[in-house]
């Protein structure tokens, strides 16, 4: 099984020296959006479309595909 990982998203953050509060004023998103982010689950394309906007980059820069382990 597979789920999508933001650590991407959030590295580049810590790289342009961004804060959440600022990502999330610049892109229009919520607080429940960003911890939805925050905490791997699951958001509408509209607002990765919006991050990469602000981050001028492409969805694949701060989003990926990962395994997830079965105990």
């Amino acid at each position: 099984m597979s789920k999508l990982s933001y650590k991407k998203l959030f590295k580049i953050l810590i790289d342009i020296d961004m804060t959440n509060a600022e990502l999330m004023d610049k892109a229009k998103i919520s607080k429940s959006t960003f911890y939805k982010m925050k905490n791997g689950e699951n958001i509408t394309t509209d607002v990765l479309l919006r991050v990469c906007d602000v981050l001028k980059c492409d969805v694949s820069d701060i989003v990926e595909c990962v395994e997830v382990k079965k105990c």
